[in-house]
């Protein structure tokens, strides 16, 4: 197996993956997105504030996981502001349950850290949500949204 970092080359792959993770997740599949995500990965796969792993095994994507850095205001909790969103995280079917996911996010907590980075947030998937917990992942009060017309 081998893990590596995502590069502008796989962009139309992560396309494909991520929209088998949102399925996965149960939203359904009602319009097309492939523009914006290609779009959403050639931009942020050049970018140093977006860390995307990918582990493959006979040349083929088995599991990935990324995190986006972003510039906030600082605060009494989070002095450098910077904090982390977590997102990505998705394993094929066949090699669940094998650590994959754990492995690669342990990767991107220790990128974080040597960022001095200490905030990072993630919405979670009931399939996820144990593993994130393991990691040290304390559930929120929901965010709000509004959605504009």
């Amino acid at each position: 197996m081998l893990i590596r970092k995502a590069t502008i080359e796989d962009a139309s792959l992560l396309c494909e993956v991520r929209k088998l993770q949102l399925i996965d997740e149960g939203i359904k599949p009602d319009c097309d997105i492939d523009a914006e995500l290609e779009a959403f990965f050639k931009k942020w796969l050049q970018s140093p504030d977006f860390i995307q792993l990918i582990a493959e095994e006979d040349g083929k994507l088995i599991s990935t996981a990324a995190v986006i850095y972003y510039d906030l205001p600082p605060s009494f909790t989070n002095k450098i502001g910077v904090r982390g969103y977590v997102t990505n995280v998705y394993t094929v079917p066949e090699h669940r349950g094998k650590g994959l996911a754990k492995r690669l996010l342990t990767e991107l907590l220790d990128d974080a850290k040597s960022r001095g980075i200490r905030k990072l947030w993630l919405g979670a998937s009931k399939l996820g949500r144990p593993l994130y917990e393991k990691l040290g992942f304390i559930q929120q009060e929901s965010y709000m949204e509004l959605t504009l017309k």
